[in-house]
């Protein structure tokens, strides 16, 4: 089973799809998206074996963005364009939300596991993940989500420190420098599996 504690905080730019954003927040407090569109996970639940709940959780993103209205996809890698087209490695987005008139990428999701401290590092790349397809897709992307699921409710990780990355870049290992962004909203989402 599963249940969703809203973690989100705002950096830079201006207010972006409002009334999206108030969806998450609403489907943070009744989970009713899940509830009706991932029944298995959310009432009989899944056993955490190889990548089975991070499968469910990217479905559950691509879900939310198409009942949004958004062409939602997911596992999709984030073009070789702009300035840093070929600094890191291979950048692929758990679920990209693109709108559906003009096609335009909107909305970038990570969502990965979470035990603690420990996994602080992991959780920083996936914000450079972010940060690097954020600036692929031509900055593009206003709404970058990190969602991450913990199998209690584990000690949260430095969300001050994972949105100053996105503020203020990183250096990939090669020592190649990306650049920070103001241009973007960071959310984080923590999902409890009980």
């Amino acid at each position: 089973m599963v249940a969703n504690r809203r973690m989100c905080c705002a950096c830079g730019g201006e207010l972006v799809i409002s009334s999206v954003i108030e969806t998450m927040r609403q489907e943070t407090r009744d989970l009713s998206i899940a509830r009706a569109h991932l029944s298995l996970w959310v009432d009989k639940g899944l056993q955490d074996v190889s990548c089975a709940l991070h499968s469910t959780g990217m479905s559950y993103w691509n879900v939310m963005g198409t009942l949004l209205g958004y062409d939602a996809i997911g596992e999709l890698p984030a073009p070789h364009d702009g300035p840093y087209a070929f600094v890191g490695e291979e950048v692929r987005s758990d679920s990209v939300w693109f709108e559906a008139t003009s096609h335009q990428p909107h909305v970038l999701v990570e969502f990965e596991r979470y035990t603690g401290k420990t996994d602080a590092t992991k959780l920083m790349g996936k914000v450079d993940n972010l940060l690097l397809a954020h600036h692929r897709w031509g900055q593009q992307p206003t709404v970058l989500i990190l969602a991450y699921w913990t199998k209690s409710l584990a000690s949260l990780p430095d969300h001050a420190a994972l949105r100053r990355r996105v503020q203020q870049g990183f250096m990939t290992s090669a020592k190649e420098q990306v650049a920070g962004s103001g241009r973007c909203q960071v959310f984080f989402f923590q999902t409890v599996l009980q």
